[in-house]
């Protein structure tokens, strides 16, 4: 099933759309609901990890000074 949503873009976001769409040769709607559905699943994770963290913060659990010498050694070199 599907539903029909309607919003306003700028002029010049349609037009990238537009040009990607035939550039690509797809459908707008089936590039959009492919970007929109990446974004979700992004948030969707991005929510999940940050309550995750939460839940480890109430429960105290953090990380070791070791464990943050290793990811400063790790990224900072």
């Amino acid at each position: 099933m599907s539903a029909t949503l309607s919003l306003r873009l700028p002029e010049e976001t349609k037009a990238q759309i537009d040009s990607l769409a035939k550039t690509s040769h797809r459908r707008k709607s089936d590039m959009l609901i492919g970007w929109i559905n990446e974004k979700l699943d992004l948030e969707r994770w991005q929510i999940e990890e940050i309550n995750k963290g939460i839940a480890e913060a109430d429960a105290g659990i953090f990380a070791t000074e070791e464990d943050r010498q290793a990811l400063r050694k790790k990224w900072l070199g």
